[in-house]
C-alpha cells in the first residue's frame, strides 16, 4: 500500500537539507544541499546521454562509482557546462569544500548544476552558499521546500513529493523526492534540464538500488518531453539510509513494494514537471495501447507528445486530428491505419475521433474544441496490433515559451 502524503526530502528520517541565496542568480535561492546524518549511504543515480556533459555529471558519475554517497550539493544559475578544466577544478572545489564542513570523503559527494551553459562559477558566491548552507541544515519541512526552490531556474513552482510504502516484510519505509525542470526537458538517462534527487530509509543494496532507479526513470522521467531538448545536465539521485530495517533489498531479493513506491514517486514527480513546463498552459498526456511492444508503445507516446504541431495545436484548442497521426506515422512504431483508434479526453468529456481510416464528424469535432479548454487535456490511441501501453507526459508550445527562451542569457 502507498500513500501519498503532504512533504518533501526531508521527511525521510536521517536526512537534512538547506537551500539558501548565495547569490549566483540575480534573485532567489540559487544553492542547495542534501545530508545523510548517518554518513554515506548506498545510492544510485542516472544521467544525461548527451555527449556534451557538465562537469558536474562528469564528477558525479565518477564519485558514484563505489554506490555511495553523503550528501548532494547543487547550485542554479550557471550549469557549468563546457566550462573545460576550470569547470572540473570548480565541481572538485563544490564536493571538497562540502566534504570538509561534514566530515565525509570527497567521494561521498555529488555535485550538480542548472542554468546557462558556457559560463565560469562565481566561485566565491558559491563557497560562500555551500558555507551558508552547512550552517543552516535541517530536518524541517521548510528546509526540504527551500532546497526544492534552490534548484529552480525558469520553475514556476517547486517540485516535491512524499510517500510511505508498506514494503514486503511489513515494515514501512518513505520515499521522497524533489525535482526540478521547466524547459530543455527530454530526458534521455541512462542507469530532465532535469534535476531529481530522492531520499529515502529503505533498507537496500546500492546494486538493488541502481537496477530499481534504472527501471523506474525509463517508466517515468524518460517519458516526459517538454521540448524535444535533451539537457547536458539531467540527473537523477537517490540515498537510502536503511532505517526503516527492513529485510535488506538485494538483487536476489526484490521488493516489487519499493518499486512500486519509487515509480509512483519518480511519475508524480514527472507529472508536475510538464504541468510546469516553460510558458505552458496546458499538460498534455498521452497514452498508447495496443502496441506490438514495450517500446514501440514508449516511442509512440514520446513522438506524439514531443510533436511541435500536436503541442501547437493543443495551445489554440485545434482538435487538429492529423497532426497525432502524422507523428505516429513516422514514430516507428509499427500499426495498421485500419484499426488505429484517436480520441482525446479531459475533465469536460471525451470523444473517439478517428476509427480506422474514417475521419470525424463535425459534431465530433466541436465536442473535441469544447474538451480541449481544459487545463489537462489527454491523448489516447490504440494502435489495434498488440498488448503493449506506455504514459507520456508534456505540455503546449505556447508565445511564452518562445518569449522565455529568446532571451535566455540577455
Amino acid at each position: 500500500m502507498i500513500t501519498l502524503f503532504d512533504g518533501g526530502i526531508t521527511s525521510v528520517p536521517g536526512f537534512r537539507a538547506a537551500g539558501v541565496r548565495a547569490g549566483i542568480k540575480r534573485r532567489g535561492l540559487d544553492l542547495m544541499l542534501i545530508h545523510s546524518v548517518d554518513g554515506a549511504v548506498p545510492a544510485a543515480g542516472a544521467f544525461t546521454t548527451n555527449r556534451v556533459k557538465g562537469a558536474p555529471v562528469i564528477l558525479t558519475q565518477r564519485h558514484l562509482k563505489d554506490g555511495k554517497l553523503g550528501a548532494i550539493v547543487a547550485n542554479s544559475g550557471n550549469a557549468n557546462v563546457f566550462t573545460g578544466k576550470r569547470g572540473l577544478r570548480d565541481a572538485r572545489r563544490m564536493a571538497s569544500l562540502t566534504a570538509k564542513l561534514l566530515g565525509l570523503r570527497v567521494s561521498d559527494v555529488a555535485v550538480a548544476s542548472t542554468g546557462v551553459i558556457g559560463r565560469y562559477l562565481p566561485m566565491r558566491a558559491v563557497e560562500r552558499g555551500i558555507r551558508m548552507a552547512v550552517e543552516e541544515l535541517s530536518d524541517s519541512r521548510e528546509a526540504g521546500l527551500d532546497a526544492a526552490r534552490a534548484i529552480m531556474t525558469t520553475d514556476t513552482v517547486p517540485k516535491e513529493v512524499a510517500v510511505k510504502v508498506e514494503l514486503a516484510d511489513g515494515k514501512i519505509a518513505t520515499i521522497a523526492g524533489i525535482a526540478k525542470g521547466s524547459g530543455m526537458v527530454n530526458p534521455q538517462m541512462r542507469t530532465a534540464t532535469t534535476l531529481t534527487f530522492l531520499t529515502t530509509d529503505a533498507a537496500i543494496t546500492a546494486r538493488a538500488l541502481k537496477r530499481a532507479l534504472s527501471l523506474t526513470v525509463d517508466k517515468s522521467l524518460n517519458m516526459l518531453n517538454i521540448d524535444n531538448e535533451t539537457s547536458t545536465s539531467d540527473m537523477v539521485l537517490i540515498m537510502a539510509n536503511g532505517r526503516a530495517r527492513n529485510r535488506k533489498i538485494t538483487l536476489q531479493s526484490y521488493d516489487p513494494n519499493f518499486q512500486e513506491g519509487l515509480e509512483c514517486v519518480l511519475t508524480h514527480l514527472a507529472w508536475t514537471l510538464a504541468q510546469d513546463g516553460e510558458g505552458a498552459s496546458k499538460l498534455l498526456e498521452v497514452h498508447i495501447r495496443g502496441a506490438k511492444t514495450r517500446d514501440e508503445a514508449r516511442i509512440a507516446a514520446k513522438t506524439i507528445v514531443g510533436s511541435n504541431l500536436v503541442k501547437s495545436a493543443i495551445f489554440g484548442r485545434d482538435p487538429n486530428w492529423g497532426r497525432v497521426v502524422a507523428a505516429l506515422g513516422y514514430s516507428g512504431a509499427r500499426f495498421d491505419p485500419r484499426r488505429v483508434r484517436v480520441g482525446i479526453a479531459s475533465e469536460r468529456g471525451s470523444v473517439l475521433l478517428v476509427k480506422g481510416e474514417r475521419p470525424p464528424t463535425r459534431r465530433q469535432l466541436q465536442r473535441a474544441r469544447d474538451i480541449l479548454r481544459s487545463r489537462e487535456v489527454e491523448i489516447h490511441v490504440d494502435l489495434g496490433v498488440g498488448k503493449q501501453q506506455a504514459v507520456a507526459w508534456g505540455c503546449d508550445l505556447t508565445y511564452d515559451y518562445v518569449r522565455i527562451n529568446s532571451k535566455y542569457t540577455t
